[in-house]
């Protein structure tokens, strides 16, 4: 199986049949521009690379938006996209990989306190 055909099944799988959704930084993807480098191109990565002890398994492969792909590069456990902090977890119940934000006291919004 190439990989195209594993990250069209995992679109199907995640997303199902719609065009069009978008990462987990918020960038909008196309699913017809898998491994395209344009505005809604996508591609299929690890959450935890190999080099970095993660399973080359289906449950660590996620779609990201080129861009997010290139700026998570190999960092795990935290990285960088959007000007935004992300952190990779491990679910052990259900044996998936997945990522978060990372939200910090102070991003909330102080307005309440005028």
């Amino acid at each position: 199986m190439d990989n195209r055909e594993i990250a069209l099944k995992l679109w199907d799988k995640e997303i199902g049949d719609k065009e069009y959704s978008y990462d987990f930084t918020g960038r909008k993807i196309k699913r017809s521009d898998y491994s395209i480098e344009n505005q809604v191109g996508w591609v299929i990565t690890y959450v935890r690379p190999l080099e970095k002890g993660g399973p080359d398994h289906i449950n660590n492969i996620i779609i990201m938006h080129h861009n997010s792909y290139l700026e998570k590069g190999n960092d795990y456990p935290m990285f960088v996209a959007r000007s935004f902090e992300y952190i990779a977890k491990y679910d052990a119940d259900e044996d998936f990989y997945y990522i978060e934000k990372v939200i910090h006291d102070d991003d909330e919004d102080e307005s309440y306190f005028i």
